[in-house]
C-alpha cells in the first residue's frame, strides 16, 4: 500500500520479464570502451534492464563486464550471460585474492574494502578493466534517449571523467577540507551512477591517503566510494557534471527531456512505476503485450 499499486505490479510482473529481451546485432563489433556494472541477488534484474536500454538507446554493441559483489546467484548469472553475449563476469571468490595482493601495501583501502560492497567500483573495476577508459553504470539506472555526450566522448579521444549531477551534495568532505588536506579542489554533487572515467584518475597511493588523512572513514559508508571518486576525478582534473539531462531527482517523475534516471535509494520504487511502465512497451518482444 506504501509504495502504490503501480510499482507492486511492475515490480512483481515486469521486472522478471526482462529475460524475454533480445539483442540481434551479437555479430557487429563491440564499442572500445567497455561498461562495467555491479550486482548482486538484490538487483540484478535492476542490471538487466539498465544494460537493455542502454543497449537500445545507444543502439550499439557494448563489451560489458559484471563484476559480482559476492550474493549474486547462479541462476542470475546464466540469464544475464544469455541476454549480454559479450559480457564478462568477475566473482567475488575471483577477486578477492587479486585484490588482497594489489591492496596489501594500502591498509586503509584493504580496510575499507573488507567493509562494503560498493568498495570494489573504485578498487576492483580499475584493475580488472582492459581499457584506458571505462564507464561504470548503476544497476538502478534507466536510459529513455540518445545520450549524445556520452557517445561523443566514448567516440572521442578526450581524458576526462564526467559524472552524473547529485541532488544535493553527497560527498563526505567539504570542498574546504579537500583543499586544506589533500590540495584537490573539489567537483560538487558528483553522483557516481554514471561514470565516464580514465582507469588512470584512479590512485591508489591517493585513496589511502585520503582514508587515512581525512575523516571520510568517519562518514556514512554509502557515501566513502562516492566520494573517493570524486577526489580521484578532481585531483585528475579533467571533465566535470553531465547536464540535467542525466537526472538525479526525488520528483514522482522524470523530466519530460530526460535522458536518463537514476533511480536512487529515496526513489527506487519510481524505477518500477515510471521507468518499466515506459520501458516494457519498448524493450519486450510485442507479443508480451
Amino acid at each position: 500500500m506504501k509504495r502504490g499499486w503501480s510499482a507492486s505490479y511492475h515490480d512483481r510482473h515486469t521486472k522478471p520479464r526482462i529475460a524475454t529481451w533480445n539483442w540481434p546485432y551479437w555479430n557487429e563489433s563491440p564499442m572500445p570502451v567497455p561498461v562495467h556494472v555491479l550486482t548482486g541477488a538484490n538487483d540484478w534484474e535492476l542490471c538487466a534492464w539498465m544494460l537493455a536500454s542502454w543497449f537500445t538507446v545507444t543502439e550499439e554493441t557494448w563489451r560489458v563486464v559484471i563484476h559480482d559483489d559476492g550474493t549474486l546467484p547462479p541462476h542470475a548469472r546464466t540469464t544475464l550471460s544469455t541476454l549480454f553475449k559479450t559480457c564478462r563476469f568477475v566473482s567475488r571468490t575471483d577477486a578477492d585474492p587479486a585484490m588482497e595482493k594489489l591492496l596489501r601495501p594500502f591498509p586503509f583501502c584493504h580496510e575499507y574494502r573488507t567493509k562494503h560492497p560498493l568498495s570494489q567500483k573504485i578498487f576492483d573495476i580499475p584493475h580488472f578493466c582492459d581499457s584506458d577508459r571505462l564507464i561504470i553504470l548503476d544497476s538502478d539506472i534507466l536510459f529513455y534517449r540518445y545520450p549524445s555526450e556520452i557517445m561523443a566522448w566514448v567516440n572521442g579521444s578526450t581524458n576526462d571523467c564526467w559524472f552524473n549531477e547529485d541532488c544535493a551534495e553527497a560527498s563526505i568532505i567539504s570542498a574546504e577540507n579537500a583543499w586544506e588536506d589533500l590540495g584537490v579542489k573539489l567537483w560538487p554533487r558528483v553522483n557516481s551512477g554514471c561514470c565516464l572515467l580514465q582507469k588512470s584518475a584512479i590512485d591508489l597511493e591517493f585513496c589511502e591517503r585520503a582514508l587515512g588523512e581525512t575523516s571520510i572513514t568517519k562518514g556514512h559508508i554509502w557515501r566513502i566510494e562516492q566520494t573517493l571518486i570524486a577526489l580521484c576525478a578532481s585531483r585528475h582534473g579533467h571533465g566535470g557534471l553531465l547536464p540535467k539531462t542525466y537526472e538525479v531527482s526525488l520528483g514522482k517523475t522524470a523530466s519530460s527531456d530526460a535522458i536518463m534516471r537514476h533511480y536512487v535509494g529515496a526513489v527506487r520504487d519510481y524505477f518500477y512505476s515510471e521507468g518499466l511502465a515506459k520501458l516494457a512497451p519498448i524493450l519486450l518482444p510485442k507479443e508480451e503485450f
